[in-house]
C-alpha cells in the first residue's frame, strides 16, 4: 500500500478484495463494471449517488451532429484510428452517446466546447465488459473461475482474439493494442539495467513473478483437461500480453466498485490532474458516463483523471505523464524499538491511524507535514515534548530535535539519489536523443521524474536546515557547528601571551602562592 493509503495497481494472484479505494481518489487499476440487473442492485444497495447524464432525447439529437463531424473528418483525410471509427458506429446503434468526441485523430479530441458537468461520453452498461461477460464466455469461464477479476478480463480478451471477426466484440478488441510497454513484461536483464536505483525495479520484478505464477496455475488447469478448453488458444506470451493490456486499459468505476473494459473510454489517455474527465457509472440511466470536470475547449485532447503517481502508471502502462500533478515517491519511517519511550510513542501513532512502520509520500512541490511530525515524534527523548508534536500543523518541537530529523531526511535523499547510475542532467541528455528505443526512453522519463522528486525534497530539507545554528549534544543543548574551529583560533590568538603567563606562573610558584597551608 502506498503512503497516501491507496493500494498499488493490481498484480496477478492478488484477490479482488485486496484492492481498496484511495482517500485521495486515486484511480488505480481495479476491475471495471458492467450495467446489468446485478449492477443496479449493487449500486442501489450501497446508496451511492451518481452524476446525471444527458437525457436520451439529447443523445438522439447529438448523434446526427456526430455523423456530420465524422464525415467532415473523413473528407479531410484525418481518420487514423479506423477500429475506433468502426466501433463508433456500433456504439451509436447500441444507444451510446459519442458526439462530443472526435475519434478520427490518434489522440481523441472534443468536437465542440464543453462546460463543467457536461457528459462527453455515455456508454450503455450492457456493452461494458465486466466479470459477468467473463462468466458468460464458455471458452474462458472455467479458467477464470476463482481468479482475480482482472485475470478474468484478460482471459476474456484472449478468447475474443481467438474468435477473430466472428466475435461480437471484434471492433472493440481491435481498438485495443496487442500489448503494452509495461516493465512487468521486460526481461530480468532489462529491468535491472534500465531501472537501477528506482523503487520501481523491485515492484516490477515482484509483479513479473506473480504473473508467471498465475500462468503456471492456468497452464496446469489447461493440461489437466484439454478438451474443456479447446475453444481457446492460450500460451504464456499471449496471456501475459493480455494481462498487460487489461491492467493498462481497464477502468475502475467507483460507484459500483468494479473493473470494466469500456469501448472508446478504455483507449483514452490518462492524467494525474484532477481536472481530467471523471469516469463513473450512472445508476439512474444505466450507463457509464465520462463527465467534464472543467471547461474543455473545442479540439482539446480528452483525458481521464487517474490519480496514480508515475511509478504506478509506469508499472501499469509502461508510460509516464510529464508534469504529473499526482506524482510522488514514498519514504518509509519507523519508531525505534530500543527507545525507552517506544510504548508511549506506539500508542500515540496508533491512535492517529499510523503504525510503528509507516510510509509517507514525498512530493516535488511540498514537504509533507505528517512525515515531519512522525519523525519528530520518533526522535523525541523527553516525554514532556511528546505533547508538542502536532500532526495537523508544521510545528517544531525543539531545535535539536528538528536538526536530527532533517539530517535523517537529508541522508536518505542523498542515498537514494546516489543509487541511480547517473544524474538528472544525464537523464535530460538521454531524453534529447530522438532515436532512443522505446523502453530506454520510457525508463529515462521515469528515472528523471523520480530524481526530480528526490532532488527537490533534498533542496527543501537544506532550506529548513539553513536557519538552525548549532549541533545537538547528548544533553539536548545546541553548540556551535564551528566550536572546534573556534577553539583552535582562540588558542592561536593566545600564543603571544603564552610567555607572560609562563613567567607569571614561575613567580607564583616561587612565592609559594599555591602551596598548602601547612608548608607556609
Amino acid at each position: 500500500m502506498s503512503a497516501c493509503g491507496c493500494v498499488r495497481v493490481w498484480v496477478p494472484g492478488v484477490v479482488d478484495g485486496d484492492v481498496a479505494a484511495c482517500p485521495r481518489d486515486h484511480l488505480v487499476a481495479r476491475p471495471k463494471l458492467r450495467t446489468s440487473t446485478a449492477l443496479h442492485g449493487l449500486a442501489r444497495s450501497a446508496h451511492l449517488q451518481h452524476p446525471t447524464p444527458r437525457g436520451h432525447e439529447a443523445g438522439r439529437k447529438c448523434r446526427r451532429a456526430e455523423r456530420l463531424v465524422l464525415a467532415a473528418s473523413a473528407q479531410q483525410g484525418t481518420a487514423t484510428t479506423t477500429p475506433l471509427l468502426h466501433l463508433q458506429e456500433r456504439l451509436q446503434d447500441s444507444g451510446a452517446t459519442v458526439d462530443a468526441l472526435d475519434l478520427s485523430y490518434k489522440q481523441c479530441v472534443t468536437t465542440r466546447k464543453l462546460r463543467h458537468g457536461e457528459v462527453l461520453l455515455s456508454i450503455p452498461g450492457d456493452i461494458a465488459v465486466t466479470k459477468e461477460d467473463v462468466a458468460a464466455d464458455t471458452a474462458c469461464a472455467q479458467l477464470a473461475s476463482g481468479r482475480s477479476e482482472l485475470v478474468g478480463l484478460a482471459l476474456w480478451l484472449v478468447s475474443q482474439r481467438c474468435k477473430g471477426k466472428a466475435s461480437p466484440w471484434h471492433d472493440f478488441v481491435q481498438s485495443l493494442p496487442d500489448t503494452t510497454n509495461s516493465p512487468v513484461l521486460w526481461t530480468t536483464e532489462q529491468q535491472s539495467e534500465l531501472l537501477q536505483g528506482s523503487p520501481t525495479l523491485q515492484e516490477a520484478q515482484a509483479r513479473a513473478k506473480a504473473l508467471s505464477a498465475e500462468w503456471d496455475s492456468i497452464h496446469e488447469q489447461l493440461q489437466a483437461d484439454p478438451s474443456q478448453h479447446s475453444d481457446i488458444t492460450l500460451d504464456k506470451e499471449s496471456f501475459s500480453q493480455a494481462v498487460a493490456v487489461v491492467v493498462a486499459h481497464a477502468a475502475y468505476l467507483p460507484s459500483v466498485e468494479c473493473f470494466a473494459l469500456l469501448p472508446v473510454a478504455s483507449t483514452l489517455a490518462r492524467t494525474g490532474a484532477d481536472t481530467g474527465a471523471a469516469l463513473d457509472y450512472d445508476i439512474d440511466n444505466a450507463c457509464v458516463t465520462l463527465t467534464a470536470q472543467r471547461t474543455i475547449r473545442s479540439g482539446e485532447q480528452v483525458k481521464i483523471y487517474d490519480g496514480r503517481p508515475n511509478t504506478e502508471m509506469f508499472l501499469a502502462t509502461g508510460t509516464v505523464e510529464e508534469n504529473n500533478l499526482s506524482d510522488y515517491l514514498t519514504v518509509q519511517v519507523n519508531l525505534v524499538a530500543a527507545d525507552k519511550l517506544y510504548m508511549l510513542k506506539k500508542q500515540v501513532v496508533q491512535s492517529l491511524g499510523f503504525d510503528v512502520k509507516q510510509e509517507f509520500p514525498i512530493y516535488a512541490d511540498r514537504m509533507p507535514a505528517q512525515l515531519l511530525a512522525y519523525l519528530r515524534l520518533s526522535r523525541v527523548q523527553d516525554s514532556a515534548e511528546i505533547a508538542k508534536v502536532n500532526f495537523e500543523q508544521d510545528s517544531v518541537v525543539s531545535q535539536s530535535n528538528e536538526y536530527e530529523v532533517l539530517q535523517l531526511l537529508l541522508a536518505d535523499m542523498r542515498d537514494r539519489l546516489t543509487a541511480y547510475p547517473g544524474s538528472i542532467e544525464d537523464e535530460l541528455k538521454l531524453l534529447q536523443n530522438k532515436k532512443l528505443p522505446e523502453r530506454q526512453w520510457a525508463a529515462a522519463q521515469l528515472r528523471f521524474s523520480e530524481k526530480v522528486v528526490l532532488q527537490k525534497t533534498l533542496d527543501a530539507v537544506r532550506r529548513r536546515l539553513a536557519p538552525i545554528r548549532g549541533i545537538p549534544t547528548k544533553g539536548g543543548k545546541m553548540i556551535s557547528p564551528n566550536a572546534d574551529l573556534e577553539d583552535i583560533f582562540s588558542t592561536i590568538e593566545n600564543i603571544p601571551n603564552a610567555p607572560k603567563k609562563l613567567f607569571a606562573g614561575i613567580k607564583s610558584w616561587a612565592r609559594g602562592d599555591k602551596d598548602p597551608t601547612w608548608k607556609r
